[in-house]
């Protein structure tokens, strides 16, 4: 399985997801829902962040690169593309599209509502970039097993629900959320990580980043060689 992540900025301001009747809702779910008829996909997921209620982020898992790739050549395809980038999408359609590959399942970190559920937690997105792009295996793996030193300290200071990992297939353009922060731009294509983290809330994120053991083992993210960046930003997520 991989998972397409699309992020954008939604083409009606102040967009309220948790609002049943709100139109841009029923449009999104319209063409979500229309992309998983198509063979190969499997299930979505959307959201906005906290931080940027504008910022919309949508999940879409398919069986694997090729059935995305397949699908997309398929009749009713590009004009499906076309009406979600003309419909929902700010800036002339401009959208940050990408996949990855993560392990294991994502519903413990994505904690998607769905109608017979009740309060959710919040999904920390992590999107930290690196050069060169391509990053060699090795240098991957590295990076990987240094990162993979926080999931043991975050699960015992309490709140985390899930912790998944991987890296986009495609090289670029950083940052990817705050796009038009021209002066943290990044020159070339970079190689992008994306680690998704549930808490039960934001609060159980931002204390976390208060303790003692925070602060004595950031240095497995922060002095990581090659890391060029990060966006850390949060959302909630809700399940077509």
């Amino acid at each position: 399985m991989i998972s397409e992540i699309a992020i954008f900025e939604a083409s009606t301001p102040n967009v309220d997801l948790t609002i049943p009747e709100s139109p841009f809702k029923a449009n999104l779910l319209k063409h979500i829902r229309t992309m998983l008829a198509f063979d190969g996909a499997q299930a979505a997921y959307y959201g906005q962040l906290i931080e940027n209620p504008n910022i919309i982020v949508v999940v879409i898992n398919w069986n694997s690169l090729d059935a995305h790739v397949e699908a997309t050549k398929s009749r009713g395809f590009p004009a499906l593309e076309a009406s979600f980038r003309s419909n929902l999408i700010r800036d002339n359609g401009r959208a940050t599209v990408f996949h990855v590959t993560f392990q294991g399942n994502l519903l413990d970190a994505l904690q998607p509502r769905t109608p017979s559920s009740g309060t959710i937690g919040v999904t920390e997105i992590v999107l930290a970039y690196f050069q060169p792009s391509p990053l060699p295996q090795t240098a991957k793996d590295a990076i990987l097993d240094s990162f993979s030193h926080m999931e043991p300290v975050i699960e015992r200071n309490g709140g985390l629900t899930g912790y998944r990992n991987g890296w986009a297939v495609e090289g670029l353009k950083a940052p990817l959320v705050e796009r038009g922060d021209v002066a943290g731009a990044i020159e070339g294509d970079c190689a992008f990580y994306v680690n998704l983290t549930g808490w039960v809330d934001r609060e159980a994120h931002l204390r976390f980043m208060e303790t003692e053991d925070f602060r004595e083992n950031q240095h497995w993210f922060l002095d990581v060689e090659g890391l060029k960046g990060a966006e850390i930003v949060h959302a909630r997520f809700y399940e077509v």
